[in-house]
């Protein structure tokens, strides 16, 4: 008689093999959640700084630049990014957006070892520190942020790099199936005008948990047991390059869009809300920025095609397999919800793939 398999096996490896199938599905769906998340808890901060200015002069951003845009950016760059170090490089960046100074140390063992750091006139490289006491210890033991005194987190270290301007700072830690990592601290620099956004901080760094751990299993269903934690999803180990870590560059406003065609099809512009209630103006609007971030995914990683598609015009004939993928996952989503009729993923389609041109994609484009 032959032996039964391990149903445990059998569950892992069917586990792996969907994952691997729906990674770049459960990227993007992650990152429309965020950006809702973002959304929604930077509108009451918003209106607050409206109402606070009230009388004054109002303060302006070029398109692209404002706090909202930069965090959003910051959140795409950590799920765009395609390995572990990308992704924490990618998170140091972002956070460079919203505190003056940054760094990531590695768990390992019984201590904390630096990685890199953004903001810092000093190299960070070869600090160690214990992980199991001052604030690296408690966000560890705790799993959650710690904000309070930065010489509290390890006198030497501030010492050394000196004191925050405010005296404080918080250390968030990275957390992947259910172990730390990694901890992250920031501070407001030594400047008088520095600047330190813990809540900023806080999305970043749960951003990145979230791709890590997705990275974590896929690794496991790959040899290693998928219900054990690998010692850390990020090598202790500095990276082999010399100098100060890089600081991160100025977020540039993206491109002006081009005015649109003659022949530009009206569906981008979506139906009058103005008769809906708010919460279906608002599922509207999420819906409406889910089919977004779909097609800008699949733009993003098949710019040649879209372009060969446009000058041949058969863009769905070469794109027709993620156009589809993309197209399940956005009704899966908003098909039988108010949103439905407006189809907002084939006006995205339209606009953003084929420039406001139908005729662009090709006969066989479903219409």
């Amino acid at each position: 008689m032959a032996d039964t398999p391990d149903i445990s096996q059998v569950v892992e490896s069917a586990v792996a093999e969907s994952l691997e199938a729906h990674l770049a599905e459960l990227r993007t769906v992650l990152r429309a959640e965020i950006v809702e998340k973002i959304n929604a808890a930077m509108a009451p901060l918003i209106e607050e700084a409206a109402k606070s200015s009230k009388g004054a002069q109002k303060e302006e951003h070029a398109p692209g630049t404002g706090p909202t845009d930069l965090l959003n950016a910051a959140v795409a760059s950590i799920y765009d990014a395609p390995g572990q170090g990308d992704i924490l490089k990618a998170l140091l960046d972002g956070l460079a957006q919203f505190t003056s100074r940054a760094a990531l140390f590695v768990v390992k063992g019984g201590s904390i070892a630096a990685w890199q750091a953004r903001g810092f006139e000093k190299d960070i490289k070869g600090f160690t520190a214990d992980s199991s006491s001052g604030l690296a210890g408690r966000a560890i033991r705790d799993k959650e942020p710690v904000n309070a005194a930065a010489a509290e987190f390890d006198a030497k270290f501030i010492s050394t790099h000196g004191n925050p301007s405010d005296g404080n700072a918080c250390v968030l830690p990275i957390v992947v199936r259910e172990k730390v990592a990694a901890v992250v601290y920031i501070d407001a620099g030594t400047e008088a005008e520095g600047k330190s956004d813990e809540s900023a901080a806080r999305v970043l760094v749960r951003s990145t948990a979230s791709w890590l751990e997705l990275l974590a299993l896929r690794k496991a269903g790959g040899g290693a047991s998928a219900t054990e934690a690998p010692e850390a999803p990020v090598s202790a180990a500095p990276p082999a390059e010399a100098g100060p870590p890089p600081q991160a560059a100025e977020s540039e406003p993206p491109p002006a869009p081009e005015p649109p065609k003659p022949a530009a099809a009206p569906a981008s512009s979506g139906p009058d809300l103005s008769s809906l209630s708010k919460e279906d103006q608002e599922v509207h609007k999420k819906a409406k920025r889910f089919a977004k971030l779909l097609v800008d995914e699949i733009k993003l990683y098949n710019k040649g095609k879209v372009e060969e598609g446009r000058a041949n015009k058969d863009i769905y004939k070469r794109l027709q397999e993620d156009i589809d993928k993309s197209r399940s996952t956005y009704e899966k989503r908003y098909n039988n919800s108010v949103a439905g009729p407006a189809n907002y993923f084939q006006a995205e389609i339209i606009r953003i793939l084929a420039d406001n041109d139908v005729s662009l994609l090709g006969a066989d484009f479903p219409q």
